[in-house]
């Protein structure tokens, strides 16, 4: 049961760690790829609207921005639609999440040698006091 959870959170931490370190990159390929997807649409829709209605240039380029301004329309309905409900199953699998890791915790805490517990108490006092050190400095 814990083992599926330690999985989970290493995939999450090595899908931050190599979005972080090649977030420039990624987003510029990912954006460059979108804009590549969007100039194939608008041209097919140039093409298709410019045979089926013998339209000239400036006529097609009218209509082919208000289908993909209707398509954009549509998507974003859609998806206002979805996003509770995805902001609803995350909220709930977190939840779970947080709780397991509560009682793994808790387990552990109670369940550990006096001697580790005061590693970790004193470990935790350090810390703070750096931290307070450092903001007063």
């Amino acid at each position: 049961m814990y083992g599926s959870v330690k999985l989970k959170i290493g995939f999450a931490a090595t899908a931050i760690s190599v979005f972080y370190l090649l977030s420039d990159m990624l987003l510029d390929l990912v954006l460059e790829f979108l804009h590549l997807c969007f100039e194939a649409l608008e041209f097919t829709l140039d093409i298709i609207i410019e045979h089926l209605f013998d339209t000239g240039r400036h006529a097609t380029q009218t209509v082919t921005f208000y289908v993909i301004l209707l398509f954009a329309a549509y998507f974003l309905f859609k998806l206002s639609r979805k996003l509770p409900v995805w902001y609803g199953a995350i909220k709930t699998e977190l939840s779970g999440v947080r709780h397991q890791f509560t009682v793994a915790a808790e387990d552990y805490w109670h369940t550990a040698p006096v001697n580790s517990l005061v590693k970790w108490c004193s470990v935790l006092m350090i810390g703070v006091s750096m931290l307070a050190w450092g903001l007063l400095a």
